[in-house]
C-alpha cells in the first residue's frame, strides 16, 4: 500500500507539471519544482527496491560457458572539462579511467551511454565526449539521450531513436522529447516507429534502452509506452538511468535502473549474454581500477528467444 500511495503521488505531480499553466491556475503551479516533487518520491520508491549485496554469488551467476557477449552499461556521466562546477571537475579523468578499464580488463563488444552523458547542456561538451570515446574506447558504442545532453545530441551523436542486435539480443535505444531539460520532463513521440522496429524484430529477445525509466511517470505519456512494452512478448526488460539509483523493479517485465556514474562508487553495469539468461554484474571504483561488488541480477530468456552464436562473433 505504502508503494502505491508513492506511486500516486508521482502520478499526481506527472499530471499537474504536464497540464497548461491556465489550466491548473497560472503561475499558482511551477512545473519545474513539481516535477522536482515528483522526482524525489519517485527516488524514494525505486530506493526500496534496491538490489541486495551478498557475500556469495548464487549458483545461477557462475557459468562455465563463454557468453555470446558482453556489454558494459553507464548511466549519468555529467561529464564537464570546462570547470563550471566543483563536482564535474573530474569527471574527465573518470571518463578516460574506465575507459582504459574496459579496454583492457572487460573487452565487451558494445558500451552503453544512457543519457545524462554532460551536465549542462553544452553541445561542445557532447564534441569532447564523442571524440574522446572514438580515440580511445576500443568497443563500438550506443548513446542515449538524456536531459542534460540538450537539444545537440542528434547532431554529434546521431539518431536517438534506433535498433542493434549484439550477441542475439535486440536492444532498442528511445529519445525523449525533452520539454524542461533541467528538470527532464517531456514526452515520447516515436510510438509508431517504436511498434514498428517491435514488430520486425518480435523473434529477438529485445531490451528497451532509456534515459527516462518507463515504469514510473517521469514523461509525460510513461503508461501509453509502458503498455506497448507489456504487450510485447520478446521484451525482456528495460534498462534506464536518470534517478540515480540502482533498482530493480519486477512488473510485467524487468525495471532496471543503473547507478549514478558520476557519484561516488561511480558504479557501472555488465551484462553477460547466454542463450538462456543475461546476467547482471555491478563494478564499482577500487582507487587503481574497478571491482565486482556482490550484486547479482538476472534477465531468464524464454526458450523460444534464445540467441544462438553467429558465425563471426557477436
Amino acid at each position: 500500500m505504502k508503494h502505491r500511495i508513492l506511486l500516486l503521488l508521482c502520478s499526481l505531480a506527472a499530471a499537474l507539471a504536464s497540464a497548461r499553466p491556465s489550466a491548473i491556475g497560472g503561475a499558482l503551479f511551477d512545473a519545474n519544482a513539481l516535477n522536482d516533487v515528483m522526482r524525489r518520491e519517485a527516488q524514494r520508491l525505486v530506493a526500496l527496491y534496491a538490489p541486495p549485496r551478498v557475500a556469495t554469488p548464487p549458483a545461477w551467476a557462475v557459468r562455465q560457458d563463454r557468453p555470446l557477449a558482453t556489454i558494459a552499461v553507464l548511466a549519468d556521466l555529467h561529464y564537464d572539462d570546462a570547470d563550471r562546477a566543483a563536482w564535474t571537475k573530474l569527471s574527465r579523468e573518470r571518463l578516460l579511467k574506465v575507459v582504459r578499464y574496459l579496454n583492457e580488463s572487460l573487452k565487451p563488444q558494445r558500451v552503453l551511454l544512457l543519457g545524462d552523458i554532460i551536465a549542462f547542456h553544452q553541445a561542445e561538451q557532447l564534441r569532447h565526449v564523442k571524440e574522446l570515446l572514438d580515440k580511445r574506447l576500443a568497443a563500438p558504442y550506443c548513446a542515449v539521450w538524456g536531459n542534460h545532453d540538450g537539444p545537440g545530441f542528434e547532431a554529434v551523436f546521431g539518431q536517438a531513436n534506433r535498433g542493434l542486435t549484439v550477441g542475439g539480443v535486440r536492444l532498442i535505444a528511445l529519445g525523449m522529447n525533452y520539454g524542461h531539460w533541467d528538470s527532464g520532463w517531456g514526452s515520447y513521440d516515436r510510438l509508431d516507429w517504436l511498434a514498428g522496429e517491435l514488430a520486425a524484430h518480435r523473434d529477438e529477445p529485445t531490451l528497451i534502452l532509456t534515459h527516462n525509466p518507463v515504469a514510473l511517470p517521469t514523461f509525460e505519456n510513461n503508461a501509453a509506452v509502458l503498455r506497448l512494452l507489456d504487450a510485447q512478448p520478446q521484451v525482456l526488460g528495460v534498462l534506464a538511468g536518470h534517478m540515480h539509483v540502482d533498482y530493480e523493479m519486477r512488473v510485467a517485465k524487468a525495471h532496471l535502473g543503473m547507478p549514478m556514474f558520476a557519484r561516488e562508487p561511480h558504479a557501472f553495469k555488465v551484462l553477460s549474454v547466454h542463450p538462456d539468461a543475461i546476467l547482471i554484474f555491478t563494478y564499482e571504483d577500487a582507487g587503481d581500477g574497478y571491482r565486482q561488488v556482490g550484486i547479482y541480477q538476472k534477465i531468464d530468456v524464454p526458450h523460444a528467444l534464445r540467441p544462438t552464436p553467429r558465425a563471426g562473433g557477436p
